[in-house]
């Protein structure tokens, strides 16, 4: 279990802004103040996922908002948030929720890979009429039957059918990096030299990265620093979350991750934030949970509040 108790609680929930209440009204929402970065203040959103034992868009964002966050990132998946055949009806109310409750919610995540997958164009243009700025999809694999490059050019096609997805709706699609997680299964991205390498051709504004820190220093160790840089222009959202390595049991000179609550772990946040700088990456994180997270109210709010809380410490 996480050792959340170790660390106190502080609940800031007094962070106030008026915006967008026309637009609220506009959609039948009375809301509260959004919580949102005030010039240069990076803003804290939630990937839904670990929420969704609440099972009601109202509750589960009034609880989001008392951990302090400024957003949520409602997962559109199978035993998701929302079904994706209740897209057009659920995102609207989501993001209704969302409002009344201080939030923002502009990002959603996705099952399908491609942009012509059935149903993908259903779910996004329905985000796009609910005023959803960006997608993240699933990820592309590589096939061990063709080669390197033909792999690319596979992959490379999938990118477009996306962007045209993007160009079409208003919607940004954005790839998030993530490490390979079984040796059967070889994911694209996860060094990201090769994510950049195919995104190169896109328009920023329309196909976007959601860098994801810990994935890149699970995969490739020191030389994560590097590959900030070579995908900076196309970074749409940072993804938090925080690891160390640990001996695999059934053979111990064999390592795996271990994910774990923000500070246990190993990821160089002073660093990261430096490399941030450097590179003029505009400050939007969505914190991840994918420790062993609780799924209680009062448990999750603990948890998520002492991440935020150590987030901000470290990176503003």
């Amino acid at each position: 279990m996480p050792s959340y108790k170790r660390r106190g609680v502080k609940m800031d929930i007094g962070r106030r802004g008026f915006l967008g209440a026309a637009a609220a009204a506009a959609a039948g929402c009375a809301v509260r103040p959004l919580a949102v970065g005030v010039g240069d203040k990076p803003e804290y959103h939630v990937f839904s996922r670990v929420f969704q034992f609440i099972r009601d868009y109202d509750r589960a964002a009034d609880v989001i908002r008392r951990c302090g966050y400024d957003g949520v990132e409602w997962t559109v998946r199978p035993k998701g948030f929302i079904e994706p055949s209740c897209a057009a009806r659920d995102l609207a109310k989501a993001k209704c929720a969302a409002e009344k409750a201080g939030l923002k919610a502009e990002s959603i995540v996705v099952s399908f890979l491609r942009g012509d997958d059935p149903g993908a164009e259903d779910i996004v243009r329905a985000a796009a009429d609910a005023g959803y700025k960006s997608f993240r999809g699933a990820y592309f694999t590589y096939d061990p039957a063709i080669t390197m490059r033909q792999n690319l050019d596979r992959i490379r096609r999938g990118f477009e059918s996306l962007e045209r997805l993007a160009r079409k709706t208003g919607v940004k699609a954005c790839y998030q990096n993530h490490s390979t997680y079984s040796p059967k299964v070889e994911l694209f991205g996860s060094v990201v030299w090769d994510l950049a390498h195919v995104i190169r051709d896109f328009d920023p504004k329309h196909v976007g990265v959601q860098y994801d820190v810990m994935h890149a220093q699970a995969e490739t160790g020191p030389s994560w620093m590097h590959s900030i840089g070579i995908v900076a222009p196309w970074i749409d959202i940072l993804c938090l979350k925080d690891f160390w390595f640990e001996p695999i049991p059934s053979n111990p000179k064999m390592w795996r991750r271990h994910l774990c609550m923000a500070g246990e772990g190993i990821v160089p946040w002073g660093r990261y934030r430096e490399i941030l700088g450097q590179y003029a990456v505009r400050p939007r994180y969505t914190v991840h949970f994918d420790y062993d997270f609780p799924v209680d109210e009062a448990g999750a709010i603990r948890c998520a509040s002492a991440d935020l809380e150590f987030y901000r410490s470290q990176l503003g």
